[in-house]
């Protein structure tokens, strides 16, 4: 055979082993696919299975989703009711802090307000203690010896044919006001004065239903300076007071004390205002003379005094009252109601017998209306002459009067005070009165007390 032949047959054989060796290969390839192809055949058996075991197992889960869905359902409801409930609570929650807000704004204001208050009112009691330190501080230096060091250069002498008293510069240094019984029946009168001077002074007039006379001089010292009348209606008993007077005759002496008594009777004629009652020294030679409280004002003009030590002053208030009347018409007139009566208290009652009164009944007892006048004009009564069970002699109240003016009348001084002070001749009054056991208003017209003719 030939080299080429050989070659061939070589390249055959090759092709042939090549081609045994794929086949081969391709069946062995193919067995072991088979092999995968059973395994997986097995695989998806157990898969199928396995597959059913899920499906079944989803079914469990189906049913369990349905039964969460319907607790679901369930809870959402009950989160829906709480959530309501919650927005519910969260508004009413608001509502009370807007509430709250506002209260707190109330608060807020009412405290700024009491802050200010408080400062108002620290600031006031502030001013108020700082006034009590003051008044205390100069309480220690208002004594009677810096009141006369004050006040005595404004107190003069007096003396006339008849007698001699004491008196005072008044509204200006050309007036000077004393009582009317130093200066009674005179025309003029010498004046002294504390630095040994004199002069005349004319007797402008006089009122002796008060005791008050007002002088005029032409010139005085420089340090006569007019004194300041204090009012009279705010003496309370117990006040300390300095008199000033000239008694026995000497010049310019001190006398302290206070005030016993406000809106006294005076029991003596023809004085018909209430006084002062003091124990402070008034000798003769002192009256005229002022009263002093501690800050120097005039509380009155001191009057006559009793061998008991008891002394009287005519109050302020009515000095004004008359001195300025006489300065600007030459006289005072006192108004008159026109009645005679009892100030009643128990012992009263028992005395005259009141047959229709209460033992503890107030007020004065109409026991004479004067003819002509404005208590008989007005219909006032008096009490009727009577005799009680026994035959002994008795009284029936007809009116007592139990106020003037709305003011309560207890006593004399409380009647003499208000028409001293308050009423002039011609002026309307209205009485309240018990008028045998009832309460009536009796509206009347003052007139003129008649000029005193000793």
């Amino acid at each position: 055979m030939s080299q080429r032949q050989n070659q061939i047959l070589t390249v055959l054989i090759i092709i042939a082993v090549v081609i045994s060796g794929a086949n081969t290969y391709l069946l062995f390839n193919h067995i072991d696919l088979q092999r995968e192809q059973y395994a997986t055949l097995e695989n998806i058996s157990e898969l199928r299975d396995d597959l059913d075991d899920v499906a079944s197992s989803l079914d469990g889960l189906q049913d369990e989703i349905t039964s969460l869905q319907g607790n679901f359902s369930e809870v959402e409801e009950e989160i829906a009711d709480r959530l309501g409930g919650l927005e519910e609570g969260i508004q009413e929650s608001l509502d009370e802090l807007s509430s709250l807000e506002t209260t707190l704004e109330d608060v807020t204001g009412e405290i700024q307000g009491f802050n200010s208050s408080m400062r108002d009112e620290l600031e006031s009691l502030s001013a108020e203690v700082a006034a009590i330190d003051e008044r205390v501080g100069g309480s220690l230096e208002r004594t009677p010896s810096s009141v006369y060091e004050a006040r005595r250069a404004s107190v003069v002498k007096i003396t006339t044919t008849a007698g001699q008293g004491s008196g005072f510069m008044w509204r200006s240094r050309n007036y000077i006001v004393t009582n009317h019984h130093v200066v009674d029946g005179a025309e003029e009168a010498n004046i002294g004065y504390y630095d040994g001077s004199w002069t005349v002074a004319t007797v402008v007039g006089s009122d002796p239903y008060s005791d008050v006379a007002v002088l005029r001089v032409e010139e005085a010292p420089l340090d006569s300076e007019p004194l300041t009348l204090a009012d009279s209606s705010l003496i309370y008993i117990g006040q300390e007071a300095v008199a000033i007077g000239n008694p026995l005759g000497s010049y310019g002496a001190l006398s302290s004390g206070i005030i016993s008594q406000v809106n006294e009777k005076l029991d003596i004629p023809p004085i018909i205002v209430p006084v002062l009652q003091l124990d402070v020294t008034i000798a003769p030679g002192s009256s005229g003379g002022p009263l002093f409280d501690l800050d120097g004002n005039v509380l009155g003009i001191t009057n006559a005094g009793t061998i008991y030590g008891i002394n009287f002053a005519v109050s302020s208030n009515i000095v004004d009252r008359v001195a300025n009347s006489i300065v600007e018409e030459g006289i005072y007139q006192h108004p008159l109601v026109g009645f005679f009566g009892y100030v009643l208290n128990p012992d009263i009652v028992t005395l005259l017998n009141l047959q229709n009164v209460d033992t503890h009944q107030h007020g004065i007892i109409v026991m004479e209306v004067m003819e002509g006048y404005p208590a008989e004009e007005a219909g006032l009564e008096a009490a009727i002459e009577t005799t009680d069970s026994l035959g002994d002699p008795a009284y029936t109240a007809k009116d007592i009067i139990i106020a003037i003016d709305g003011i309560e009348i207890r006593t004399w001084g409380d009647w003499d005070a208000y028409i001293a002070e308050h009423v002039a001749p011609d002026q309307e009054i209205v009485l309240t009165v018990w008028r045998s056991g009832a309460i009536e208003q009796v509206t009347l017209e003052t007139a003129a007390r008649p000029e005193y003719t000793g």
